[in-house]
């Protein structure tokens, strides 16, 4: 078996599939595979990859399932991974030639300590130049105390033990598309540490049609998972200024309710209290973001 998935959720992306799969067969190491789970593609990705499965130096698996968003995606296909590695990849994305042997080699130096659930490396943008940077070379951290507490934010490339990812699924509600990846990655670092290393394996795209040009509509569309977010960074390992962000987030996204709150996203008696005191900010910024989702939306259509 080999040590790393890398796992792909593709929505109608055949053609930039294309310069990660190029990435793939440059790899140093081919200690992996690779599974796209196609979110409901009308774009003949499946034949695309059909082509493809005969060529490489390295196995490729395909799951087909209806439309439901990324984290769905990624859900579906955790459960099917068996490597002990599992590393998520935007399809609009790809890998630095040497990804997999300085993943491999940051694992075996780790492998035995149980605590660490996550390898964190940076991504680099198409002009080469790091979206993040690390102050140290290598530092064993915890997501909350490091990313949240420290207000370190920005795009990191994650590698997680897959045992991680499968204890901790994403969330899913019924007719929504939409998640932060955060919603879980705060509930693992409430367990687990993660090492962070200062070097590049990862260069990304944001494409205008991606998940990020889109996040302020497609989050007032997925109020429950937007409830989801707040209602994790109100965690007690959080911290108060963490926990008011997540209040005013709650109380935003809650206004877009039009059901009863899922039991799932039932607060403490603490949490109600803060998420009441904040109503204010609340609607303050779900007047603002509505306007930039408004204009998100008229952009795109301009």
């Amino acid at each position: 078996m080999e040590l790393v998935t890398v796992i792909t959720p593709t929505y109608n992306r055949k053609s930039e599939l294309k310069n990660l799969y190029y990435s793939l067969c440059k790899q140093t190491n081919y200690d992996f595979r690779w599974l796209i789970v196609d979110d409901g593609s009308r774009d003949e990705t499946d034949q695309y990859i059909e082509k493809i499965k005969r060529e490489p130096k390295f196995k490729i698996e395909y799951i087909k399932k209806a439309n439901g968003g990324k984290h769905t995606a990624l859900n579906t296909g955790v459960k099917q991974i068996k490597t002990e590695l599992t590393m998520i990849v935007d399809s609009d994305d790809c890998l630095l030639p040497d990804a997999i042997e300085i993943i491999s080699g940051i694992y075996s130096k780790y492998k035995d300590n149980m605590k660490i659930g996550s390898f964190t490396f940076l991504k680099i943008k198409s002009d080469g130049k790091a979206v993040v940077s690390l102050e140290e070379n290598e530092l064993v951290a915890n997501y909350i105390k490091y990313r949240i507490k420290e207000n370190r934010p920005g795009d990191m490339a994650e590698v997680f033990r897959t045992n991680v990812l499968k204890e901790n699924q994403f969330p899913e509600f019924p007719n929504e598309r939409f998640l932060s990846e955060d919603v879980c990655w705060i509930e693992i670092g409430k367990k687990y540490d993660s090492v962070y290393i200062n070097k590049a394996i990862y260069e990304c795209e944001y494409l205008q049609e991606g998940l990020t040009s889109n996040d302020k509509p497609m989050k007032f569309q997925s109020p429950c998972g937007s409830m989801a977010r707040g209602k994790e960074l109100m965690s007690r390992e959080c911290g108060l200024k963490a926990n008011i962000k997540g209040a005013i987030i709650y109380n935003c996204y809650r206004k877009c309710l039009v059901t009863e709150v899922p039991k799932c996203l039932e607060l403490s008696i603490l949490n109600r209290i803060l998420v009441i005191v904040t109503i204010p900010l609340g609607n303050l910024f779900y007047k603002k973001w509505k306007n930039e989702k408004n204009k998100s939306i008229l952009d795109k259509k301009m």
